[in-house]
């Protein structure tokens, strides 16, 4: 008798169960998938995962919505090759240095990465698509140690006087940066190893 019962219940489920996914399979729909958790990346794993902050509470991860996007408390710009406490606006035509911090790890990898960091800024007052607008500046070849680096670099001939931008961009084998947009804001916002400062020569 319980196998009779057993078999009678399967018989019914699968007369309810039949119809319904046929309407599925007739219409083209699916289910519908819960959606990722806000916190979960938004692009693959890396071997390693250099990073730099678009704003203070930055964390690292991507897309980061934080405004303003343009203002990295991880570059600062300072007028001698002593780092300053806070950066400083340059002076047109002269010398500058740039002082980025590298931050080891991200929530994309892990470990020990060697890469190239490379500057671009734009024209006083001109426009900001990637790379059309971007002048390179200089470029330093770095190894970046578990916890914080600070790079520094010479900037020779600031231009303006004027507003413009400062892009630092980190790249590596083991965390390369993936396809780019022209749009600025989309690539700082997608990719936590680019970092925008704006800057007004003086």
């Amino acid at each position: 008798m319980a196998n009779l019962g057993s078999r009678a219940r399967r018989v019914a489920l699968a007369l309810c169960v039949g119809p319904a996914l046929a309407a599925l399979l007739a219409t083209g729909t699916t289910p519908a998938v819960a959606a990722r958790p806000a916190a979960e990346p938004d692009r693959i794993m890396t071997v390693t995962d250099v990073w730099m902050k678009d704003v203070a509470g930055d964390v690292g991860l991507q897309p980061h919505a934080g405004t303003p996007i343009w203002a990295s408390p991880d570059i600062k710009v300072c007028p001698t090759s002593v780092e300053c406490a806070t950066s400083q606006f340059p002076v047109a035509g002269t010398t500058s240095h740039i002082f980025v911090k590298l931050r080891n790890p991200g929530p994309y990898g892990s470990g020990t990465d060697s890469g190239v960091l490379r500057f671009y800024r734009t024209s006083p007052g001109g426009g900001l698509s990637w790379p059309t607008d971007w002048t390179p500046i200089t470029s330093r070849t770095v190894t970046v140690v578990p916890g914080v680096t600070t790079v520094a670099v010479t900037w020779t001939a600031v231009p303006g006087p004027g507003h413009f931008s400062l892009l630092a961009v980190w790249d590596s084998p083991n965390d390369p940066l993936p396809f780019l947009t022209s749009d600025t804001v989309t690539n700082v916002r997608h990719n936590n190893n680019i970092a925008w400062r704006d800057l007004v020569s003086v």
